[in-house]
């Protein structure tokens, strides 16, 4: 069984040969890990440009892990690439340099790497302050040069792995407020309808547009990933994320899965009161069920026939603080409690940071490939809801007043 049947039988909730694996989110919190720590280890030379899986590096990387998945992105068109650089260790790699450490994207959204040059931040947000979109130019879904790579990709990867798309940006509610400003966006939900419906729209346009053009390329899951939790809760109140995002999330959803597609859905945090609407509008896997804000056995038990869970171990405590012995014992519960029936892809629960040991991180894998070998062991009790292997299962987020945090999941 290769890695692309292996992938998808866990998606169609059948038992494959063993657990699946992913890979961390090739993001820009990964990148510090991914340079000076994991491709050191594994004698391959630094990564050279955008950290979306484009590099023959990270290809090798992958495969020395075991990762049953290759990830494919759309990129900006050809004549916005030729004025502009990739930087990793930005949020959006693709963006011209309007000033020392600040890159400008196709949207027009500024971001600046922080102070110690580990990831960036939104400086300026193009859509604030206006009151109209009708001076606004979205990016064009069509334009020459976005799948190039992407196509590219695809028709090398197709046969041997499974192949999940995202448009190189995040979703609807991250998207928007990362044009319009978070406050802004917030208060629009609330006394602009017209202003957040339009906006959405144009965005379902170009999502919408992108997925069917990597459904017609062969990749076989879209991810969407749209932060919309937080550690305590939902960023936004279901009545606002069911009366704006909802709607559109389900006809982009039928689209590809029309085409034949599985889709997965990314939000850190607990969002726990949106996965009955997640599984209703045809959300394939939940992604990446953070232990610290939900406890992956109850989501198992309550939508493991409907739900692939994708993640599930420790970023936050396990990988950064506990021992090789640790993450074994985690690894081998989620399998044990969350593996039987298929549905279960193993990977830490979000991206790489430099706190995480190098030990624990391979840890995950080579546990996970030995012990991960179906039939698994009989499904074991849940653990308490206070804890999952040690681990709280609530922490506090804590914010400078004012501050925008982006997502990076």
């Amino acid at each position: 069984m290769n890695s692309k049947e292996r992938a998808l039988r866990a998606f169609n909730h059948e038992e494959p040969d063993r657990v699946p694996l992913e890979g961390i989110a090739w993001g820009e919190w990964s990148y510090p890990f991914l340079e000076k720590v994991l491709l050191p280890h594994f004698r391959l030379e630094k990564v050279a440009g955008s950290v979306i899986g484009f590099t023959e590096e990270l290809d090798l990387l992958a495969r020395m892990l075991g990762i049953d998945f290759r990830a494919v992105s759309s990129d900006p068109p050809t004549d916005f690439q030729r004025r502009a650089v990739s930087d990793p260790l930005f949020h959006n790699p693709w963006g011209v340099r309007v000033a020392p450490d600040t890159l400008e994207d196709e949207w027009g959204i500024q971001r600046q790497l922080n102070a110690t040059r580990t990831q960036s931040r939104i400086v300026k947000h193009p859509l604030k302050g206006v009151n109209s979109l009708d001076e606004y130019t979205f990016p064009d879904a069509e334009a020459p040069g976005r799948f190039d790579t992407s196509k590219k990709l695809v028709k090398t990867w197709r046969d041997e792995y499974a192949i999940s798309a995202i448009w190189g940006g995040d979703g609807f509610f991250s998207q928007a407020w990362y044009l319009r400003g978070f406050e802004a966006m917030i208060l629009d939900m609330q006394s602009n309808p017209s202003f957040v419906d339009r906006l959405l729209d144009e965005l379902l346009r170009f999502y919408v547009s992108i997925g069917m053009r990597f459904a017609e390329m062969g990749a076989d899951i879209l991810c969407i990933a749209d932060d919309v939790a937080m550690q305590t809760g939902l960023i936004i109140s279901p009545r606002l994320w069911r009366r704006y995002v909802k709607p559109r999330m389900l006809r982009l959803v039928s689209a590809v899965k029309q085409k034949g597609m599985y889709v997965i859905f990314h939000s850190d945090g607990n969002l726990e009161p949106l996965i009955p609407d997640l599984i209703e509008i045809g959300i394939d896997a939940l992604n990446p069920v953070q232990p610290e804000c939900m406890n992956p056995v109850k989501i198992k038990e309550l939508y493991g026939d409907k739900l692939c869970l994708s993640g599930t171990i420790s970023m936050q405590e396990t990988l950064p603080f506990g021992t090789v012995e640790d993450v074994r014992n985690e690894v081998e519960e989620r399998i044990a409690t969350c593996g039987a029936g298929g549905g279960l892809i193993i990977s830490p629960s979000n991206q790489a940071t430099i706190d995480v040991k190098l030990e624990n991180f391979v840890a995950v894998y080579e546990t996970a490939k030995k012990f991960g070998r179906y039939p698994t062991t009989q499904p074991q009790p849940a653990p308490s809801q206070a804890s999952i292997n040690g681990i709280p299962t609530r922490h506090t987020l804590r914010r400078h007043e004012g501050d925008e945090v982006e997502s990076h999941g």
